[in-house]
């Protein structure tokens, strides 16, 4: 092949709508080993057969970042197989564009013209207005489905992709479940009550998802943990419908439990993950969500015992070391899961495995690629560790100001102020930390005269949005995230 007819074959490969042209890259990937087992599970256990073809396509672009295009193009006439039944060739234009790319790498120049050829042919069929427009709803909807399985990096895109979607079938059912769920996430990663409220824009999209797919259970169950706060009277009535509907479906049944565990009901809770995970055991989300619930009855035997309870030392023990194993699986099998991480260094504390601890911690406080919401909260945790287990207050202070001067409200930034005024209270009572407790006074008043003065025309909420925090318990600094 000659130079020129290569040159005008890439043109043509970059200017098609797919997995390989929608700037996905293996480093931006964090758990790239472990999605193909998720997405294989789905597909052959709990994912309505509409998406197969989706996470096929998914699939045989994961093969390929690991150069394994045997693999990529098995999966590829899967997909192909699972749109046999197909309304029109329209939905075939992603399957062949990966197939084009495939072959591409792979070094089959003449199957990269066969298949440019046939999407030309397919392409011949789209109305004009539809190319002038860009890509079709369909192909929009199919990138969302895809990015949303490869992590919180892809969110802004996932959500940009499913609104150009619904601007073309405002009506369609997956791309509207889709930009729900994508909502859900987001929100979920910022502490704010503004987006945790029961008027939320996530929670708009889940009653509309429901008004187009009413025995929907995956978004009863998130409907639900947004309206928890506001309406309990609906959300249990939602739970109880998604557990009729969807009772042996992990990714329901771990939402149900989480619900349960903002109630108090713990031991439901533990009962209703133990089932789920015999159905999917290599969850991370079931793991630390368990590993929650041990925390949460471990903060209750720390608060018990402070108020002159009798409890048992042997009882603790047990409850700190459920707590490390599951927050050990949890990051075993996603080790970008910040909170798995932040919640196993704290288990390690509560063990007087130290040293363990503040490996976790010196390794979250280097990770560049963290959020600000993120930072502040291992900024928070490092310092309550510092603070309460290493009697180091020079160091605590140091991280407590590192998350306070992130200008994020939650329970984290207001606990690290606190924590900031409690070393300089102390720091007064001692002439030689005078000088100590004049440099954190002066940090926090230029910081808190700022904010007055942005806060007083907004009015703004700076309550903690947190349901899953816990009283601190024996100010060991106990945060369910």
């Amino acid at each position: 092949m000659s130079a020129s007819v290569k040159a005008d074959m890439e043109v043509k490969l970059k200017a098609l709508e797919c997995h390989f042209t929608w700037g996905i890259r293996k480093a931006d990937i964090k758990e790239l080993d472990s999605i193909p087992e998720k997405l294989l599970d789905r597909i052959m256990k709990f994912c309505p057969s509409k998406y197969h073809v989706t996470y096929f396509n998914l699939l045989a672009f994961l093969s390929h970042l690991k150069e394994n295009y045997a693999s990529a193009l098995e999966y590829l006439h899967k997909a192909e197989s699972a749109l046999k039944d197909r309304q029109d060739d329209t939905e075939l234009l992603v399957t062949y564009a990966n197939y084009a790319w495939v072959h591409y790498h792979s070094g089959n120049m003449d199957d990269v013209d066969a298949y440019l050829e046939k999407l030309e042919n397919i392409n011949k069929g789209i109305p004009r207005a539809s190319k002038i427009q860009g890509s079709l709803p369909s192909v929009h909807g199919e990138k969302g489905w895809s990015l949303i399985r490869l992590g919180a990096f892809f969110y802004k895109r996932v959500k940009e992709s499913f609104q150009k979607a619904l601007q073309g079938e405002p009506n369609n059912a997956s791309f509207n479940v889709g930009y729900a769920i994508v909502l859900y996430r987001l929100e979920g990663m910022v502490r704010d009550n503004k987006v945790r409220s029961e008027e939320s824009e996530a929670t708009t999209q889940l009653r509309k998802v429901l008004s187009l797919e009413p025995d929907n259970s995956e978004v009863m169950v998130l409907l639900a943990l947004k309206l928890q706060n506001k309406n309990k009277q609906e959300s249990k009535k939602l739970i109880t419908e998604a557990l009729r509907l969807s009772p042996d479906v992990p990714h329901v049944k771990r939402y149900v439990a989480k619900f349960f565990r903002y109630e108090g009901s713990v031991n439901e809770s533990l009962h209703i993950l133990g089932k789920a995970l015999e159905l999917s055991p290599n969850s991370h989300f079931l793991h630390h969500q368990i590993g929650l619930c041990h925390k949460q009855q471990l903060s209750q035997l720390f608060e018990q015992k402070r108020k002159g309870g009798r409890v048992n030392g042997g009882q603790i023990k047990a409850k700190v070391e459920d707590c490390i194993r599951h927050f050990s699986r949890a990051v075993e099998l996603k080790p970008s899961n910040i909170h798995a991480r932040v919640n196993l260094a704290e288990a390690y504390g509560n063990n007087y495995q130290l040293e363990e601890a503040l490996k976790i911690f010196f390794n979250l406080v280097k990770d560049k690629s963290l959020n600000d919401s993120d930072k502040q909260h291992c900024y928070t945790s490092f310092g309550l560790f510092l603070f309460h287990k290493k009697k180091d207050e020079g160091r605590a202070a140091t991280q407590f100001k590192k998350a306070y001067q992130i200008q994020i409200e939650s329970w984290d930034r207001k606990e690290a102020g606190k924590k900031l005024k409690q070393i300089a209270e102390r720091c007064q009572t001692n002439k030689r930390r005078v000088g100590e407790a004049s440099e954190i006074l002066a940090f926090l008043a230029p910081v808190d005269k700022e904010e007055r003065k942005a806060e007083e025309p907004r009015g703004v909420n700076v309550d903690s949005p947190d349901t899953d925090d816990l009283t601190d318990a024996l100010g060991k600094g106990m945060k369910l995230k």
